[in-house]
């Protein structure tokens, strides 16, 4: 398909017109978001993307509107089918400016990895400029992308600095944060557990660290107890 104003709009209805209400009244709830949605399922949503990936997707890109969360996603999903150098634009306009809810932050942390794999270093280079961000969202879309495609050997160790130097008191932030530390005890338990040691971690990221470790079947009962008691010691 060419992609203009008319073919766009027509192809606008014809999402209102795939919208399944009941998804959509379950969805909101769990967005928290002040954007409208229409509401489609991820899978149809990929599906879309990747028809649209075979025909002009970069006039996609450049009419796709940001009214609803689903455009939104749907720009983020069909920018994630691009070549790496034509990519990173639109990684940057996704985080900076299209993200406005985990949904959006998440689904596209989660759909980076085949565009950015032969540049994997240069690109966790550039996740730096999220963090840095004054934009909450950006610095939890940076933190995601970490958990998502760079908890590996080669990497851990600068992921976890880099966690542990965020200080934010956004909420949604913060759960990135401790969702990241999580994982990364699962899998690397004795680098996490240095790097959070000899962090000055706030006490709130901690406390949601703490638990969602607990809550995990991949850390140890020992280690749970571990963090229960370095938790409060941190909070006496």
């Amino acid at each position: 398909m060419y992609w203009n104003e008319k073919t766009y709009q027509l192809f606008l209805t014809s999402l209102l017109q795939s919208a399944d209400v009941a998804y959509k009244q379950f969805n909101d709830t769990l967005l928290a978001s002040a954007l409208p949605s229409i509401g489609l399922r991820i899978p149809f949503l990929r599906a879309t993307a990747k028809k649209i990936a075979k025909q002009y997707p970069s006039d996609f890109l450049s009419i796709c509107g940001t009214t609803y969360h689903e455009e939104r996603l749907l720009y983020a999903l069909v920018a994630c089918t691009l070549p790496y150098p034509d990519f990173l634009p639109h990684s940057d306009h996704v985080a900076e400016h299209l993200v406005e809810n985990w949904a959006i932050c998440d689904t596209f942390c989660n759909s980076v990895s085949k565009t950015t794999a032969p540049q994997k270093a240069d690109y966790f280079l550039h996740i730096a400029t999220y963090l840095n961000s004054p934009n909450p969202w950006a610095i939890r879309t940076g933190i995601v992308l970490m958990l998502s495609n760079y908890l590996e050997e080669g990497y851990i160790t600068s992921v976890l600095a880099r966690t542990c130097a965020i200080r934010s008191d956004f909420y949604y932030v913060q759960m990135a944060q401790a969702w990241l530390l999580a994982t990364a005890w699962a899998k690397f338990p004795q680098q996490t557990k240095i790097s959070i040691e000899q962090s000055t971690i706030s006490i709130e990221v901690l406390h949601k660290f703490v638990q969602k470790a607990r809550e995990s079947h991949r850390i140890s009962k020992e280690d749970k107890a571990l963090l229960k008691a370095f938790l409060l010691q941190k909070k006496t």
